[in-house]
């Protein structure tokens, strides 16, 4: 399998499927609760955990061939990588405010700038992480 072959495309793509069925699912449990419904709840988060298990099963495929999805299959360039998509993901939802923004759409504007300051605060403590790891690896 190559990294930038078919298979490895169907992997990422299975990945982001696995992805939001487990939260999806972790979502519905959270509003089967709010009904009462304990045993819907359960059986919910359930198959979230089964999906993220799918999903881990695809990174370590990924991961055999280099895929940056993946990581790097240790600490440091996971926080590298994980880093990478923060900082990324905090970009991506400061556009989606701005456009929210443009469509006079002043909630959805709003959550999206509290998602982006989350993000930016995620990658401030990744930031702290990576270089307490790279200080601890040069003693």
């Amino acid at each position: 399998m190559h990294s930038d072959g078919p298979t490895a495309a169907n992997l990422r793509e299975a990945f982001a499927r696995e992805a939001q069925s487990a939260l999806r699912s972790l979502y519905f449990a959270r509003r089967a609760d709010v009904e009462g419904r304990a045993d819907v709840a359960s059986l919910l988060r359930a198959i979230a955990e089964g999906e993220g298990g799918h999903g881990f099963g695809h990174l370590e495929f990924l991961e055999e061939v280099g895929d940056p999805l993946a990581g790097s299959g240790d600490t440091r360039g996971n926080l590298e990588s994980a880093l990478v998509e923060t900082e990324a993901n905090a970009e991506a939802y400061a556009g989606y405010a701005a456009e929210a923004t443009r469509e006079k759409l002043p909630d959805a504007a709003d959550w999206f700038s509290t998602v982006a300051a989350a993000e930016h605060a995620h990658a401030a403590q990744l930031r702290r992480l990576l270089r307490s790891v790279e200080e601890d690896a040069r003693q």
